[in-house]
């Protein structure tokens, strides 16, 4: 018997062998997104407080929200026309279960504007809908470019809700409930087999069904056609649609994701940010932060904790600070022993009492996380303040050797002023200096794109910002460059392998989809370059649907460096190398 984790005994079954032990299976799942609202819901207590329903302009007799400024989710309600206008754009990042390339591309496409669509939405983007061919027919339907078509008259009172399309596993049961007449415990036990026994099941289906009766005529309520059709439908939904149920459990949070980010758009990137639910890495957050007007505020020895919170800055603006946890390489101790500290007065005060590593200290410097600290480094006011490479070379030399535990000067009333002070005048760190140093300490680029340091050369050869690709027209040619943030490839009807690659450019996400010859033509650079610049034509899907059917693709950074070999010998003056880093050569990062 396998003790599991707690020491508790564990035994393994098949999750088909359990039916015949007679044992009952649970999913568990660990949502991450559910931590993600109950942290938005306190940030928005511990901000507004009493002033919460107009912080998010609700109604002020809001019965969902407290006179505390607690928020009962579960009670929001689910037709807030706002939210359903945020879901519609389809910039749905952060957003639960449809946030993916996939799901943008079908929220474009269905323009949900109730709640059953989004139960619809979730259940569509499963295998059996998308291999039966259920999705298109619905959104035909729904639009109005088609009427539904309910397979047979019987069928239209439990498919009027779906336009027809059969699905959740209900419409399979009602179905093989008018057709075989069988009930419905009896219609599930026959959907669950027909994973396994399809032929058997189809024998029967077609024997009873051709045998039904209609009492009203006396003749076949079921033509030939009609059992063929229906058989079609079965089949290709098999066992692997959703119950209806468990679509609109998944909606739940779906909404009210959604519904908090409509409303409350700092608390809730705070949730995800310090949660980190989704699919998609931090520094796209904080993109999407920047599209929604929310200051991403940087590290600070004083003000960061070990989670991001949202803070007030000019104007009554609400922005988030970032975590001091997301140091690379920092420790639970070191954290506490920081947060324990704070505030502190100056660089030596955090070294001397928090004790981090020389790493951890240099890493913090070079981040900007003691910035706020500089000023111990010059008392004189008449000249300028210390920039980032004074507190990095002060971090230097203070780290070269620590004193030990029995130096009288290892005290913290010890006073550095006196003695070893770094003059001042070393070089700052340039925006793309400051953006790549980001990225190898936190793993994001919190106050600048990284994008940005290659701007010269993209405004020269006309790149589009993916958060313009909307007002392009159908077939527009069009050029993109970014991050690389998802590749997927995902098992299509055909059988041939398309590969989706997502990219963020600091405006938004640039979905790009490589077929047979764009991917022979791109080669390797399709799956091993992470800075890419795709060229292809725009693909609408829906009013607000958009994604770019790609030719080719190419590395970024060695067209970079071939554009600044051509400025050069043009006698021009080539930009500062986009990759460089400040300190690289001397501080350990």
């Amino acid at each position: 018997m396998q003790p599991s984790g707690a020491g508790l005994p564990m035994s393994q079954f098949d999750k088909d062998d359990i039916d015949d032990v007679g044992l009952l299976k649970f999913d568990v799942l660990g949502v991450r997104m559910q931590s993600t609202l109950s942290y938005a819901l306190r940030e928005i207590k511990r901000m507004h407080g009493p002033r919460a329903a107009s912080a998010g302009n609700l109604p002020l007799d809001a019965a969902y929200v407290k006179p505390d400024g607690s928020i009962e989710l579960d009670a929001i309600p689910h037709d807030d026309e706002p939210t359903f206008v945020a879901i519609r754009t389809a910039n749905t990042l952060g957003m639960f279960q449809i946030e993916s390339p996939g799901q943008r591309e079908l929220i474009g496409k269905m323009q949900p504007d109730e709640y059953n669509d989004l139960i619809a939405d979730i259940s569509l983007f499963r295998p059996g809908p998308m291999k039966g061919n259920m999705v298109a027919p619905f959104l035909d339907a729904k639009h109005g470019f088609t009427q539904p078509d309910y397979l047979h008259p019987s069928f239209r009172y439990f498919l009027q809700d779906s336009y027809g399309v059969v699905i959740y596993h209900e419409h399979i049961l009602r179905i093989l409930h008018e057709t075989m007449g069988v009930t419905l415990a009896e219609a599930d036990e026959l959907r669950r087999s027909m994973e396994k026994a399809t032929s058997s099941i189809e024998a029967a289906f077609r024997t009873r069904t051709t045998a039904n009766i209609d009492p009203a005529t006396g003749k076949r309520k079921f033509t030939d056609r009609d059992v063929d059709r229906i058989w079609e439908v079965l089949k290709g939904f098999g066992s692997f649609g959703f119950c209806k149920a468990h679509g609109a459990a998944f909606a739940l949070p779906t909404y009210q994701s959604a519904w908090l980010k409509t409303h409350y758009p700092a608390e809730f990137l705070a949730g995800l940010l310090t949660h980190d639910p989704g699919m998609y890495p931090r520094r796209l957050l904080l993109a999407e932060a920047r599209r929604l007007g929310v200051p991403i505020l940087p590290l600070d020895i004083n003000a960061s904790v070990d989670e991001y919170r949202v803070e007030r800055v000019g104007n009554g603006a609400l922005g988030v600070r970032l975590s001091i946890r997301d140091v690379h390489g920092i420790s639970e101790p070191e954290i506490q022993r920081l947060l324990a500290g704070q505030p502190y007065s100056g660089i030596t005060d955090v070294y001397t009492r928090a004790r981090p590593s020389k790493t951890l200290m240099q890493r913090l410097a070079l981040v900007g996380a003691l910035d706020s600290l500089g000023a111990e480094l010059d008392t004189d006011l008449t000249r300028p303040a210390p920039t980032r490479g004074d507190v990095v070379a002060r971090v230097r030399e203070l780290t070269a050797k620590r004193p030990a535990k029995h130096d009288p000067e290892n005290q913290l009333d010890f006073d550095i002023h006196d003695r070893h002070l770094v003059p001042p005048g070393n070089a700052d760190l340039t925006p793309a200096q400051r953006a790549n140093v980001e990225l190898r300490v936190l793993d994001m680029d919190a106050t600048q794109h990284l994008i940005e340091a290659y701007r010269p050369m993209l405004d020269e050869y006309g790149i589009t910002p993916a958060s313009d690709l909307r007002d392009l027209w159908n077939r527009s040619e069009v050029l993109v460059a970014g991050i690389r943030i998802a590749t997927q490839t995902p098992p299509m009807r055909t059988g041939k392998r398309v590969v989706f690659i997502s990219l963020d450019d600091g405006t938004g996400c640039a979905d790009a989809t490589f077929f047979e010859e764009a991917q022979e033509r791109t080669g390797s650079l399709l799956f091993g370059t992470k800075m890419l610049l795709i060229k292809g034509r725009t693909r609408r899907t829906g009013e607000k649907g958009i994604s770019i059917e790609a030719e080719q693709a190419w590395d970024l950074r060695a067209l970079w460096r071939e554009w600044k070999a051509k400025q050069k010998a043009a006698g021009g003056k080539p930009p500062a190398r986009a990759e460089s880093t400040a300190g690289a050569s001397t501080v350990e990062v």
